[in-house]
Order: C-alpha cells, then sequence, then structure tokens
C-alpha cells in the first residue's frame, strides 16, 4: 500500500489550513483587494471630531453673516437692524470708523455678505478635506486673533482699545477663543493633514 499522499494533519487548525479551498480563497487576489478597500473606506469615515466642528462651524458663521446681511440691507432703522449694527464691530476684523455714519449700516451689509461668502468657502473646502485649507485657516484665524488683540489691548498704539462697547466684550471674547482654538487644533493636532487627501 502506497502511503505517500495518505497523511492527514492531526490537529484541526493543521487541518483548516492544509484545506486547498481555504488556500485558495485566502490567495485570491480579488479578496485581499476588497479586504484593503473595506479597511480604506473604515478609516476614510473616522473623520476627526475637532475637523467635523470646525466645518461646521463655518457654515453657522455663513449663515449668522447672512442673516445679518439681509437685515440690514432691507431694514436697517428697526429695533433688530440697530441692535445688528451696535454689535457688528465685534464680527468685522478691521476698522469702519472711517465710514459715514448714515452709510455705515450698508456697508456693514455689504461686508457681512462677504464674511459670509468667505466663511461658506472655507466650510466647502474644509468638507471636501483640500489640503491647502489648514495654511488658510491658520492665517485667516491668526489674522483675526491679531486684530482683537491690537484693538482689545492697543498693542503699540496701533488700535483703539475703546473700539468696543461693553456690550459687545463678550462677543470679541467667543470669536476670538473660537478662532484660537482653530488655531491652535490645526497646528497641534497629530497627522491632521493625513485626514486631508484632496491635492485640488
Amino acid at each position: 500500500m502506497d502511503m505517500r499522499n495518505q497523511w492527514q494533519p492531526v490537529t484541526e487548525i493543521y487541518q483548516q489550513g492544509s484545506d486547498p479551498a481555504a488556500a485558495q480563497f485566502d490567495a485570491d487576489p480579488m479578496t485581499l483587494v476588497n479586504a484593503v478597500r473595506k479597511a480604506r473606506r473604515a478609516a476614510e469615515g473616522n473623520v476627526p471630531f475637532g475637523i467635523t466642528a470646525i466645518t461646521a462651524l463655518y457654515f453657522i458663521r455663513a449663515a449668522i453673516y447672512t442673516l445679518f446681511a439681509v437685515k440690514l440691507a432691507a431694514a436697517a432703522d428697526t429695533d433688530l437692524g440697530i441692535w445688528i449694527v451696535s454689535r457688528c464691530p465685534a464680527l468685522i476684523p478691521f476698522s469702519l470708523s472711517g465710514v459715514d455714519h448714515k452709510k455705515l449700516p450698508t456697508t456693514m451689509a455689504e461686508v457681512l455678505g462677504v464674511l459670509a461668502a468667505l466663511s461658506l468657502a472655507l466650510g466647502v473646502m474644509w468638507l471636501l478635506r483640500w489640503k491647502p485649507i489648514l495654511f488658510i485657516s491658520v492665517l485667516f484665524s491668526g489674522y483675526i486673533i491679531t486684530w482683537f488683540a491690537i484693538c482689545m489691548f492697543n498693542i503699540g498704539g496701533l488700535g483703539d482699545s475703546s473700539v468696543f462697547s461693553n456690550t459687545q466684550i463678550d462677543l470679541v471674547v467667543v470669536e476670538a477663543a473660537t478662532n484660537l482654538l482653530i488655531f491652535f487644533y490645526i497646528a497641534l493636532y497629530p497627522n491632521l493633514k493625513n485626514t486631508f487627501r484632496r491635492q485640488f
């Protein structure tokens, strides 16, 4: 009796390893490709919470700026319009002190419209995971933080510490703190660039 090719593994593990069907399944390149694709989709789906929060923040800003701009353009002399005008300096990162008082609501509406479009563009770029948006957001947040710091603390005599009224201070603090968080999140979060895969 020919004993060749009659040997069988004793343990179940070795029996499974010697199963031709299982070996063929493991060696199937399409099976490996599908496994890699599934793992990649799972990895891409795990978006850090910070990215989602920043993206939502830019869209919320765009909505608020648009709402304020429309209200000022439609009826600046109403109570709501006056309330918006009184708080707009805390939302606009440059001085409008040289604008005629009568034209101030219209100018503020135009500036808020530009800021709304800018915030919407930033939100879309974050949503698309466009890598250059990290650098752009750092510059934008850094500029806003610097502007508010100059205005609040009158650094080097370049700003006016009285540019904001007491009713605007809280809004300034929230805006500055938000941009500070964005700035440090982008600067310090490990391997953040790896989440942004689009180069266009």
